[in-house]
């Protein structure tokens, strides 16, 4: 995870295309989305991604920290929840502020534990 932050190190926090979101909103956003949606895969579906096999695996990736938001995937999921965007972009931060730890940690927290990396 670190090696895919690291070659962003000197993007800023978010761009026209990709949105790094903070550990612990990151990963209770995608909680929300999946409880309205009633699954990863269709909150997959929802927003966007068309894998007949399993939909939800860019969500869980985004989940995990290794990749950023893409920004038109983050707008379907702030119309999805009824989130503002801009209050998303809030907790936009630094690739390199993503970190294994912090990750764990918010997936544990948010009782996500499975999607634990390992």
């Amino acid at each position: 995870m670190a090696d895919l932050a690291a070659g962003f190190g000197s993007r800023s926090r978010f761009d026209a295309d990709r949105v790094w979101i903070q550990s612990a909103f990151r990963v209770q956003l995608i909680k929300m989305g999946i409880e309205k949606a009633g699954s990863v895969n269709e909150l997959g579906r929802r927003l966007g991604y068309r894998s007949r096999v399993h939909p939800g695996w860019g969500v869980v990736q985004i989940m995990q920290g290794k990749q950023a938001f893409p920004m038109p995937r983050l707008k379907l999921l702030a119309e999805f929840l009824e989130y503002p965007l801009e209050d998303i972009l809030r907790y936009a931060t630094q690739p390199s502020r993503i970190t294994p730890e912090s990750t764990k940690s918010a997936l544990a927290m948010y009782g996500l534990s499975g999607y634990i990396p390992r």
